[in-house]
């Protein structure tokens, strides 16, 4: 694991609409030993407030409902951008992960996941891992769109460019390939490489993809004076 080590009890912050949702997830939670329930909140105001009273430790758990927004997430990087943010989608979706991805989210799970890969994850993006990346080797289609949304910034961000950070050519060849359907071993074997430098190179596009995207809603609100 990278980052930090776990030295007391990882603060879960629940962002969820629903009354019930949240009730359900602190019963699950609460039950895991080092786990503990910091805060709870219904939308992007409330989880935002209650950010300066939660420790370094804090993770953000976010149930996002079907073509829900990721507004938290964008908010909190402006406040908060160490704080990890774990999205649980309703079910496997790419949009939802590609939307994911966009906000700098640390992982993305689904209600189909267990409570024992929940409690992992938490604990693991907690220790400052970054969990998208695998998923991202494992979908052509996704790299294919974040290829794709690279490819579109020239026009989509003129007169921002210093705000912006373009793909490396290794990181557009390692996109291409595995858009192509090459396996992570593959375009390791292509670049001479192991699996763990091309996963690197995956968590590299991510930052920029996500930091290019917070760039332009800030542009954006400040211009328009729309909500990031």
């Amino acid at each position: 694991m990278s980052g930090k080590e776990t030295q007391e009890e990882i603060g879960i912050l629940l962002v969820a609409e629903s009354p019930i949702v949240r009730q359900g997830a602190d019963s699950i939670l609460s039950q895991e030993k080092g786990i503990e329930i910091a805060g709870q909140a219904g939308n992007a105001d409330e989880a935002l407030s209650l950010i300066g009273k939660v420790t370094s430790q804090t993770v953000v758990l976010q149930f996002v409902p079907p073509k829900g927004n990721l507004q938290v997430i964008y908010r909190l990087r402006d406040i908060s951008p160490e704080t990890p943010v774990i999205v649980m989608a309703e079910f496997e979706d790419d949009d939802g992960l590609f939307q994911a991805i966009l906000a700098g989210a640390s992982a993305y799970l689904t209600k189909g996941d267990t409570n024992e890969q929940l409690f992992s994850t938490i604990r693991r993006v907690s220790d400052g891992d970054q969990l998208i990346p695998g998923k991202v080797l494992n979908r052509p289609r996704i790299a294919l769109r974040i290829l794709q949304r690279f490819q579109e910034l020239p026009s989509e961000t003129k007169g921002i460019e210093p705000l912006v950070a373009p793909l490396s050519s290794i990181e557009e060849e390692v996109l291409k390939l595995l858009a192509n359907g090459n396996s992570a071993e593959t375009v390791a074997y292509h670049f001479n490489t192991s699996q763990e430098v091309v996963a690197g190179c995956i968590t590299s596009v991510l930052q920029k993809i996500a930091g290019n995207q917070h760039a332009q809603n800030k542009v954006v609100s400040l211009i328009f004076g729309q909500p990031q």
